[in-house]
């Protein structure tokens, strides 16, 4: 049961947090092409179920980590950082995060869909598809050290 404690880099938690902060605003962005109201809605329900929720979740006590960084690095690792969960995150924080991708990607496109066409529609459509896939790509190379 020794399992190696996590190390999360402060570039790695910058650019991952900034990163994901980014993706939030940007699904918010694409609602509010649909609705203001609902766009303001979606971005204080995306940055309480990100930032309070699954942050929570991620960070179950300090002694897994190097460092405390009260679950931060852990968002920065689960969505830009190689996407390793440990192995104490299984069962519902990887359904949380499955929700958060859910959340970011398909709901906003599907707004964006609904807003109708422009080319500012378009524009955000590519951001959250480039944020996406990148996020994604880190999921697929899991055995890839993580250069930093």
């Amino acid at each position: 049961m020794s399992e190696e404690k996590l190390a999360f880099t402060r570039r790695i938690m910058t650019l991952g947090n900034f990163g994901l902060l980014l993706w939030v605003f940007l699904a918010s962005a694409s609602v509010i092409f649909y609705n203001q109201v609902y766009g303001w809605l979606y971005l204080i329900f995306l940055l309480v179920t990100v930032y309070a929720i699954l942050r929570r979740l991620g960070c179950s006590s300090c002694y897994l980590c190097k460092d405390c960084t009260s679950g931060f690095g852990r968002l920065a690792g689960i969505f830009f950082g190689r996407g390793f969960v440990k192995k104490q995150s299984v069962g519902n924080r990887l359904g949380w995060v499955v929700l958060v991708y859910v959340l970011l990607l398909p709901v906003p496109v599907v707004f964006l869909v609904l807003g109708g066409f422009s080319v500012a529609a378009v524009f955000m459509l590519g951001c959250l598809l480039g944020v996406s896939g990148y996020s994604l790509s880190t999921w697929y190379n899991t055995k890839l050290p993580i250069k930093v």
